[in-house]
């Protein structure tokens, strides 16, 4: 005999771009997360002004880290995400080659402040 689940045909999905869909190039992220929630603020860093005086090293540069938007989720979801992203690294590596890992630059701490946006 069959469940009365075997016969309840699975979901269509559609997926469509909201009207307001961005795209956007993210050189970094930063944030946190509450016993509830994770956050992650995707930023694009650039050069401010480029002057004369900044190319030829009389002034020093000035970076804009411009905030591009912010993203909430689960944990369960976040959990999925580090999931995803793992599978992809390693398939990129696979094809492509190690991804050098980044230097620690050193204005960031040794050891990640407590709380939200540590």
């Amino acid at each position: 005999m069959h469940s009365p689940m075997e016969h309840i045909a699975r979901p269509k999905f559609v997926v469509r771009k909201h009207p307001e869909f961005k795209r956007f190039y993210s050189s970094g992220v930063f944030g946190g997360h509450t016993p509830y929630e994770f956050k992650m603020i995707v930023y694009q860093e650039g050069y401010e002004d480029v002057s004369e005086d900044t190319v030829t090293g009389k002034e020093p540069p000035v970076i804009l880290r411009e905030l591009q938007a912010e993203i909430t989720m689960s944990p369960e979801q976040a959990k999925a995400l580090l999931s995803w992203l793992d599978r992809h690294i390693k398939a990129f590596e696979k094809q492509f080659g190690t991804i050098p890992t980044p230097p620690v630059r050193e204005d960031e701490p040794a050891k990640a402040p407590e709380g939200m946006y540590g």
